[in-house]
């Protein structure tokens, strides 16, 4: 099986000049091998990096994380919770500091030591190679940490981990050694001083109390509060009962002389004797109701009721209209003992503040007296829990594992190394290859060709393989590749539509040369003609035809260039393809100035006597780019259908090229993606992926 190589159709291997990972993902599979030989050479050159990495023998030695408890600089392991002295982060950076690694060279006396250098190192030198071969690491998750040392000599290997180890440990006993004596004396100093502050605070704190009783200043604060409350509820009763009177008071002035109004009142309702008067009056229409049922109007037992009941209403109709002067009484009893109750309030407010100011002072005392308490008995306690000869003696590390003598060079992951160099040489040519691609500035999907063009995508043709014989023309008709399905979409989308507006004739050109123009003409014809439409292709390409070579076999057929010079006739020019319905017009003779042939003796002529005896003319013509010729036969035909080829045409010149046919008024029905790498069966979408 080999691809299919017209010279009309090709399919750039170039990936899409976008970031859609589909397109990516296509690009790098199209140019699989470059990936393949970068990753080879970053495999080659991993092996090669390990053959010349040099024998080293490495030994361990762990230390172990032992937080114990601290009191200012001193350790104690009768304390609890209390954290290490420093975190993991801080004894790895310390291992890393000038001054160990200063102190290792002097300890172990790297600086003449053959066997760790064979010429003599200074003490920069000897520094510079001791933080070469020693790593310090921590275990994730764990309180160990490891001191890993390398050098082509075993026992100079186990020299450098021990040693490491030791003197970090020193280190640290002897600063924890320095620093205990001073903390002890800084205790002791700092237990007299807090003593003695403790004893002025008690004594200031006792003489407020005599000074001012404030023995029992809480209960008497607790006292005024309540009292302080049970005014106010008084005074905001008190007001409560004011402003109704007010109001009520108000309202009988504004009906004055109204019984029936007045006794609307609220005050007036809840008067005792109105309200008992009231009760009377409902008994006696009781009364009256009941005896109305037994006797009439003029029964003595009737007149009698109904006589009470009018002497009733009489009555409170009197009692109503003399409430008034008894609510302003009412009222000025009320407006005088709101303000007794607001002089209460005042006293019972200045006594409050007077307690809080006197408080304010004692608690300020109180307060002082609790802290230096609080931080003498701390004191106290840290020199009790503090043992001098154990501050001495501990260390927060102690030695784990012992760095062991090593018995055998160390393996270096040579898998690990292998495996990074192919990765990072797949990286290196899949980036290449995307690098390459996006700076080439090719259409690869609809969506970005719609996008810059301004027109639609009719068909996106995939790339077609030839293989066991086969003619192109069996290839296009060979549903599993997809040309065929494709090429039924692009009828649809142009005859169909073209055939109700009454257009028959189509010119197939592209940009460039190799873009599939031909191929795309040829694929398309072939379709319709399977379809029962009778076909005329017609190559105009008279500087570089290549449909009569292609369809037939032979490229020595007289054709369109003989057809306009004179030489021949056109039914004689016109041949019969291996298609039923499909003819063909070949060009001919190359004819160097086609431009002006088909100017003088006008394609259009041709065109038109050819209209009346095929359903469906296709023009394959020259790239727009390149000569004249298409844009001139562009001006006599229906439709231009463009070709742009899949991740080669240049978008630049794709868009100059649509640009000179618009200028010329060439209607563009769309364009046609062509050579796309596509799955099987894919004929069915309008996108390359």
């Amino acid at each position: 099986m080999q691809t299919l190589n017209y010279p009309e159709q090709g399919l750039s291997s170039e990936p899409a000049s976008g970031l859609d990972i589909n397109q990516m993902l296509v690009a790098v599979r199209e140019h699989s091998w470059v990936v393949l030989v970068c990753a080879s050479a970053g495999l080659l050159c991993a092996g090669v990096y390990l053959k010349r990495l040099p024998v080293k023998f490495e030994s361990k030695c762990v230390l172990q994380l032992e937080p114990h408890a601290r009191v200012l600089g001193f350790e104690s392991e009768n304390s609890q919770g209390s954290p290490a002295e420093t975190s993991l982060q801080t004894i790895l950076e310390a291992f890393r500091s000038r001054s160990l690694l200063t102190r290792v060279v002097h300890d172990l006396h790297l600086q003449e030591d053959p066997d760790f250098s064979p010429i003599p190192l200074s003490v920069e030198g000897a520094m510079g190679a001791l933080g070469t071969n020693v790593e310090v690491r921590q275990r994730r998750g764990t309180q160990l940490i490891d001191i890993f040392a390398q050098h082509n000599n075993p026992a100079v290997a186990q020299k450098l981990a021990a040693g490491m180890a030791e003197v970090f440990i020193r280190s640290q006993l002897d600063l924890r050694s320095a620093g205990a004596r001073a903390a002890l004396e800084f205790l002791v100093t700092e237990a007299d001083r807090l003593k003695m502050h403790l004893q002025k605070s008690e004594e200031a704190l006792q003489g407020y109390k005599e000074s001012n009783q404030s023995a029992s200043l809480e209960d008497r604060q607790d006292t005024v509060i309540t009292a302080l409350k049970v005014q106010g509820n008084n005074l905001e009763e008190a007001r409560s009962v004011r402003i109704r009177l007010e109001s009520d008071l108000a309202d009988m002035e504004r009906f004055a002389g109204q019984s029936v109004n007045l006794l609307r009142i609220t005050s007036v309702l809840q008067h005792p004797t109105i309200a008992a008067t009231r009760t009377q009056i409902a008994d006696l229409q009781s009364r009256v109701s009941t005896l109305r049922l037994r006797y009439t109007e003029k029964h003595p037992r009737m007149i009698q009721a109904q006589l009470q009941l009018r002497d009733a209403e009489a009555a409170l109709r009197d009692m109503v209209l003399q409430i008034p002067a008894t609510v302003r009484s009412d009222l000025e009893r009320a407006i005088s003992t709101e303000r007794n109750f607001e002089v209460a309030l005042k006293g019972q407010e200045k006594q409050a503040l007077a307690l809080n100011r006197q408080s304010i002072k004692f608690k300020v005392l109180a307060r002082d007296v609790e802290t230096d308490r609080a931080l003498y008995e701390s004191i106290l306690r840290r020199l009790k829990e503090t043992d001098i000869s154990k501050g001495l003696q501990l260390s927060d590390l102690r030695i784990f594992e012992p760095a062991p003598l090593p018995s055998s060079p160390t393996s270096h992951s040579a898998l690990k190394l292998l495996a990074l160099g192919l990765f990072a040489g797949a990286a290196v040519g899949g980036g290449a290859v995307l690098g390459v691609t996006m700076l080439a500035g090719a259409w690869r999907s609809t969506e970005e060709i719609e996008g810059g063009t301004g027109l639609s995508v009719l068909s996106t043709v995939p790339k077609l393989v030839l293989g066991g014989g086969r003619t192109l023309l069996d290839v296009i008709g060979d549903p599993e590749q997809g040309g065929l399905e494709a090429f039924r979409t692009l009828r649809t989308a142009l005859h169909l539509r073209a055939r109700k507006q009454g257009r028959n004739c189509f010119l197939f050109t592209s940009a460039l040369s190799e873009d599939g123009k031909s191929f795309c003409a040829i694929g398309y014809a072939s379709t319709l003609a399977r379809q029962g439409v009778k076909t005329l292709l017609i190559d105009a390409d008279l500087r570089a035809p290549t449909l009569e070579k292609t369809l037939l076999g032979t490229d020595n057929l007289p054709g369109l260039g003989d057809v306009l010079e004179g030489n021949l006739q056109l039914t004689g020019a016109i041949v019969r393809t291996s298609v039923e319905g499909l003819d063909l017009l070949p060009a001919g003779k190359v004819v160097p100035d086609a431009s002006e042939l088909l100017t003088r003796h006008g394609i259009q002529s041709v065109l038109t006597s050819l209209r009346e005896s095929y359903d469906c003319l296709i023009v394959d013509s020259a790239p727009v780019q390149l000569v004249s010729d298409s844009l001139l036969i562009a001006e006599v035909v229906d439709a231009v259908c463009f070709v742009v080829r899949y991740g080669k045409t240049p978008r630049k010149v794709v868009q100059r090229a649509l640009h000179l046919l618009r200028d010329h008024g060439t209607p563009v029905a769309g364009i046609v993606l062509n050579g796309a790498s596509v799955p099987a069966g894919y004929g069915y979408y309008g996108r390359a992926e």
